[in-house]
């Protein structure tokens, strides 16, 4: 099963992996708490996505400019 990884702290989306599946449960997988199995959308150029797990979730959101 396919998830999609954030950070915890953000929500700002990390890239995509696998889970694993439930040691006593066959057929169940194991999500981890910085992971959901939610499909991001697709972001433009200069726009990032961020997960609100309360809400279950993802937003498109302006990527900061950088400075420096």
């Amino acid at each position: 099963m396919k998830i999609y990884l954030f950070n915890t702290e953000t929500g700002v989306y990390l890239g995509e992996d696998f889970a694993d599946e439930a040691p006593l449960e066959r057929g169940a997988f194991v999500v981890p708490r910085d992971a959901t199995t939610i499909v991001p959308p697709l972001a433009g150029r200069g726009e990032m996505l961020v997960f609100k797990p309360a809400e279950k979730r993802w937003y498109i959101r302006q990527r900061p400019e950088k400075m420096g």
